[in-house]
C-alpha cells in the first residue's frame, strides 16, 4: 500500500479503504484476482520492473513446477482443480481466521486487504508436489526462495484435505530429489522435450 500510495500521491490509508471496497466488489461478483507472483518495496522497483519487460522469477519457478511430469497432471487438469478448490480455500481461509480472531471479524478493521505470501494455485501446486514424494519440504522451500519450510508445512496441512474431498489422491513419482536445483531443472529439462 506504501508503494502505491507514494506513486499516486494519496495516503496509505487511501489506498486501504479503495483496495478494500474493491475487493468486496470483485468477491460479489464471483472474482478472486489471487496472489502476484512478485512483490515490490519500493516504487522506484516496480517502476524498474515494468521498464524491463521482464518475467519474475517465481512466475517461471512456478511454471516449472507445474510440469505435468511432476505434477503428474495436464496444465489444464491441474487449472482446473486448482479452480474447483477456490470456493473451499476461500471458506477454510475464512474459518482459519475466525479462530485465529477468536470470533466474527469487528467492524471498521480492514479484513483481507494483506494478501497471503502463497496463491490458493501455489497451495494446490505445492501440495501435489509433497504428496508425489518428488521432494522434501526443505527442498519445496529452497525452490520457492521466499517462503520458509513451516509455511510449507502448514500449507499441506491444510490443503491435503482439500484435495482428498476432491478425490484427488496423487500417485507416487518414480522418483525424488535431492535439491532444489534438481527439481526445477527437471521441470525445465521436461519442458525442453515436451
Amino acid at each position: 500500500m506504501n508503494v502505491l500510495a507514494d506513486l499516486l500521491e494519496v495516503t496509505a490509508t487511501c489506498i486501504g479503504d479503495l483496495v478494500k471496497e474493491t475487493r468486496e466488489v470483485l468477491e460479489d461478483h464471483g472474482h478472486h484476482p489471487g496472489v502476484a507472483p512478485v512483490r515490490f518495496a519500493t516504487p522506484d522497483a516496480l517502476l524498474a520492473f515494468l521498464n524491463s519487460d521482464l518475467r519474475p522469477a517465481r512466475t517461471e519457478i512456478i511454471d516449472r513446477l507445474s510440469h505435468p511430469a511432476l505434477t503428474g497432471l495436464t496444465r489444464g487438469e491441474l487449472h482446473s482443480l486448482t479452480e474447483r478448490l477456490t470456493a473451499r480455500q476461500a471458506a477454510q481461509a475464512e474459518r482459519l481466521s475466525h479462530q485465529r480472531r477468536g470470533g466474527p471479524r469487528q467492524p471498521r478493521t480492514r479484513g483481507g486487504v494483506f494478501p497471503q505470501k502463497i496463491s490458493n494455485s501455489e497451495r494446490v501446486l505445492i501440495t501435489i508436489l509433497y504428496q508425489r514424494r518428488l521432494c522434501t519440504l526443505d527442498v519445496l522451500a529452497d525452490a520457492l526462495g521466499d517462503v520458509s519450510r513451516s509455511a510449507i508445512g502448514n500449507v499441506i496441512r491444510e490443503t491435503r484435505p482439500l484435495l482428498q474431498q476432491e478425490g484427488h489422491i496423487p500417485c507416487h513419482a518414480p522418483g525424488r530429489y535431492r535439491t532444489a536445483a534438481d527439481l526445477l531443472a527437471a521441470g525445465a529439462t521436461n519442458d525442453a522435450t515436451s
